[in-house]
């Protein structure tokens, strides 16, 4: 080895001990200041939020003018969270009015419902992201005092005259000493930090147990809103458990027909296709029922996959972690593929990659021998419509094209069709390649199992899963004919399996936990699993009477041998 060398590596070795010894020192202090800084802004319906910690034995919501409103309710080592609300509501305009808005009112529902939900939410938000503030501030420190401690050292070990038992016990008194030091010092930053400090106005909120607010006027207003809220919230619950038990008994009968018939053919298998869920509970609990009698007359193999086509949530934040654990629940034991729409954000498409909930973004994957991709839509719509935001550029034209190059070679050889989730309409036209959706409106849908030419150029083969309008429509069958191997394409524009309002007006929304005030609708797709064709289809509705309608099958496409 070189002098060079070995110099090299001697100062290697001096940065590498100098920086884990940084590390280690000043750790209290880091966590500290980690613990302190952590916040993050979210909406909690329309309503702005800026969420950070506490740790004053209460969780609070400080609402600036009408002071603020305290939950005695605390996580691991007595934190609590801190929601201080930044603006007006972001959805219905910029005037007072908003907050009589349906926005404001739904965000109110959140807490009335099931604040322990929106709190283990914030709570696992918030501990997420001061661990990730922790190491990185850990790796800065290392990093710095690494370099000045090879610097001061000059790449040499401390102490170069005193044998290397003296060095190791010097330098452990000393660590032990600055460790020491870290520690009283971010003891006595945490004791000083505003978070730390002991609640001192709050007033109990009378006939609710560990609720108080800071304003004698909010407290009074309160107290007599209070029965009022409770109210309705008992009469929506009433209302949600009655249209859960008119929906049961409905399905009953109408599975009772003995001409119906929902079994798939030999070869076949169901997709069970939805959109636009948008963070409904009623609908979710609705469908959970439904799909269990589904279950148990078709079998557990006949459903192989769950799709959603955009819009799991209703606005994409935090607080709706735990409407996206309750979805990954809908079906237990079946995939749930999904695409990102406009009512869903990068939040959502964390929480449902931790419940194991598949999106697909132009990477396709391969379920039971069935092939499905998706194009995440690329905008953001806030709750009730207000703002429309594109940061990417992307247009919804542009990654429907995006999906087809994927798809197109993806498809070269004996390989089975592929089923595409897409949000918005748009979208398709760039998959299709036309340039408008009006041109595949103007099929005739009379066709459906009769070969022709349709004035689309050929597509690949395989389904087209849209979402976005809350309305469904007669699924659409593009004939692939250039070729003597006739294929088809089904495009299918599906309703809202949740029962959500699209147009929300001051007496007519939707919140997570009322009743549907639109058709709740899903369908049952039949797969031809060899060639991945789309062979029929069963439409499910529960209307918001709880009424609820079994289409008989429809076939689509050419009969294929073994069915």
């Amino acid at each position: 080895m070189t002098p060079r060398t070995s110099d090299v590596g001697r100062v290697l070795a001096t940065f590498a001990v100098s920086a884990m010894a940084a590390g280690v020192v000043c750790s209290p202090l880091v966590a500290e200041r980690a613990v302190e800084s952590v916040s993050f802004a979210d909406h909690l319906g329309v309503v702005p939020v800026e969420v950070s910690v506490t740790h004053n034995g209460t969780s609070t919501l400080d609402t600036g003018v009408f002071g603020r409103l305290y939950w005695d309710r605390t996580g691991a080592g007595g934190f609590g969270a801190l929601l201080r609300i930044t603006g007006p509501p972001q959805a219905d305009g910029d005037s007072l009015a908003a907050y009589a808005s349906p926005g404001f009112l739904k965000t109110s529902t959140a807490f009335i419902d099931d604040p322990s939900a929106v709190a283990r939410a914030y709570g696992e938000e918030l501990r997420s992201r001061a661990l990730i503030t922790f190491w990185r501030l850990e790796l800065v420190v290392a990093l710095v005092g690494g370099v000045l401690l090879t610097l001061v050292l000059r790449g040499r070990p401390p102490f170069p005259g005193a044998s290397w038992r003296r060095r190791a016990g010097i330098c452990l008194v000393v660590g032990a000493a600055a460790t020491a030091s870290s520690v009283v010092t971010a003891v006595w930053l945490f004791h000083q930090w505003d978070g730390n400090a002991p609640v001192e106005d709050a007033l109990p909120l009378p006939g609710v147990p560990g609720v108080s607010l800071s304003s004698s006027q909010s407290l009074e207003i309160a107290a007599q809103v209070r029965p009022f809220v409770e109210k309705n919230t008992r009469r929506i619950r009433e209302r949600s458990d009655a249209y859960a038990a008119a929906v049961s008994t409905s399905l009953a009968a109408e599975l009772a027909d003995p001409v119906l018939t929902l079994d798939p053919r030999p070869g076949e298998q169901i997709v069970l296709a939805e959109a636009d869920t948008q963070g409904s509970f009623v609908g979710q609990r609705v469908r959970e029922a439904i799909y269990a009698v589904l279950r148990e007359r078709l079998g557990d193999d006949a459903i192989a996959v769950r799709t959603i086509s955009g819009d799991v949530t209703s606005n994409g934040t935090v607080a709706e972690a735990s409407y996206v654990h309750a979805e990954a629940g809908t079906l237990p034991g079946t995939p749930l593929i999904v695409v990102k729409g406009d009512h869903d954000t990068a939040t959502t498409l964390a929480q449902l990659d931790d419940e194991g909930i598949v999106n697909p973004h132009l990477d396709p994957v391969e379920v039971d021998g069935l092939r499905v991709v998706a194009g995440n839509d690329p905008t953001f719509k806030t709750l009730f419509g207000g703002t429309v935001v594109n940061d990417s550029g992307t247009t919804q034209a542009e990654i429907g094209a995006a999906v087809r190059m994927v798809v197109d070679p993806d498809l070269d050889g004996e390989v089975p069709a592929m089923v595409v989730l897409l949000h918005q309409p748009g979208s398709v036209d760039g998959y299709l390649g036309v340039d408008a959706l009006d041109l595949v409106d103007d099929v005739d849908t009379t066709t459906s199992t009769t070969p022709r030419e349709d004035g689309v150029p050929d597509v690949p083969p395989g389904i087209v899963n849209i979402g976005h309008l809350h309305d469904s429509s007669s699924p659409v069958v593009l004939w692939n004919t250039d070729t003597d191997d006739v294929t088809w394409t089904v495009v299918n524009q599906l309703g809202t399996a949740g029962g959500v309002e699209e147009n929300p007006t001051f007496n007519r929304f939707s919140t997570p936990f009322s009743t549907p005030l639109k058709d709740l609708s899903v369908q049952l797709q039949y797969v031809d699993v060899a060639t991945g064709l789309q062979t029929g289809y069963v439409e499910l509705t529960a209307g918001p009477s709880g009424t609820v309608t079994v289409s008989g099958r429809t076939d689509l496409g050419l009969p294929l041998v073994g069915r």
